[in-house]
């Protein structure tokens, strides 16, 4: 069974080449090599990838490796993304995550995974999992998403690079390790897949990823969508405007001003006006903390009526 390799990618590609190194070492029957990254508007991350499709090109065990050349693709966490490895690709997919404190972040990262181990899985491949490369939440959330569609055939990794050679390989300054190196160590994950200890759960983990997310919501309550209504229902249109804003994905105080044109005082008078709204409809305390969190969480799903 042929292997592709889902690698977190950051700012340091040499964890992916040094893994696949490491991986083709030991025979296995690695064909595909897919990056999961953020937006690659970061020239961080657009270093990486600069670096990474140079070297699957001209890397000959790689690029000439027989009787198939190893395939490198990338894939950008997206908000909506698509259901096949060409509409993961696609700018149809929904806004492309860029930092990893977007409020949208964690579901987009759950649902880009989810969908790219699918895909890969419907083509008959073994997946390995590498979640050492780019920020924590990317690793955490592709462990989740792993556990509910790995199978026996499928495996989580850690790569293990000694301090010496991490410290002189940079952020790419070295991409193989030579052999007066010390080895790296690709560190097996122990996780036992949902669909192993209750195998009817196989066909709902590979249900839509944003019917599993949205089902909780769904359940929520009718009585928070009544509470959402009835505060849209008190807000002068500018007041929506604004409330839309925040709830469409999160973004800060000051990413809503520039916007929306308006001062950072005449924002924070519309918000503190939403926020009083919110307290009413929620039955909160005066004293009560109300963050750009709370209405991103409240008022997402209501965009088409705010």
């Amino acid at each position: 069974m042929a292997t592709a390799l889902i690698a977190t990618l950051g700012g340091k590609p040499q964890i992916v080449t040094f893994a696949v190194d490491e991986l083709l070492r030991q025979n296995v029957p690695l064909q595909r090599v897919c990056a999961v990254h953020l937006a690659p508007s970061d020239p961080v991350i657009q270093r990486s990838l600069t670096i990474l499709s140079r070297e699957f090109q001209q890397y000959a065990p790689y690029a000439r490796r027989r009787p198939n050349p190893l395939r490198f693709d990338s894939f950008t966490i997206r908000e909506r993304p698509g259901e096949t490895l060409a509409a993961l690709h696609s700018a149809t997919g929904g806004r492309a995550i860029e930092r990893i404190d977007d409020l949208a972040a964690p579901n987009a990262i759950w649902l880009t995974v989810h969908r790219l181990i699918t895909t890969l899985k419907r083509e008959g491949a073994a997946i390995m999992l590498l979640v050492t490369g780019g920020p924590r939440m990317i690793g955490l959330q592709a462990l989740s998403a792993a556990s509910l569609l790995f199978d026996m055939h499928d495996q989580c990794v850690h790569l293990y690079t000694p301090l010496e050679l991490r410290d002189r390989a940079g952020r790419g300054d070295i991409l193989h390790r030579s052999p007066d190196d010390p080895p790296v160590r690709l560190v097996h994950v122990p996780l036992l897949p949902i669909s192993m200890i209750a195998p009817n759960l196989q066909e709902a983990a590979l249900a839509s990823p944003r019917d599993v997310l949205e089902s909780g919501k769904g359940r929520l309550s009718r009585q928070d969508m009544q509470r959402a209504q009835q505060v849209v229902g008190r807000l002068t249109p500018r007041q929506r405007e604004v409330l839309r804003e925040f709830a469409r994905d999160g973004a800060t105080s000051a990413a809503v001003a520039r916007r929306l044109n308006v001062t950072q005082a005449t924002l924070d008078s519309h918000k503190a006006r939403i926020y009083e709204e919110c307290r009413i409809a929620w039955e909160l305390p005066e004293g009560a903390r109300l963050t750009q969190r709370f209405l991103y969480e409240k008022f997402g799903r209501m965009l088409d009526v705010i």
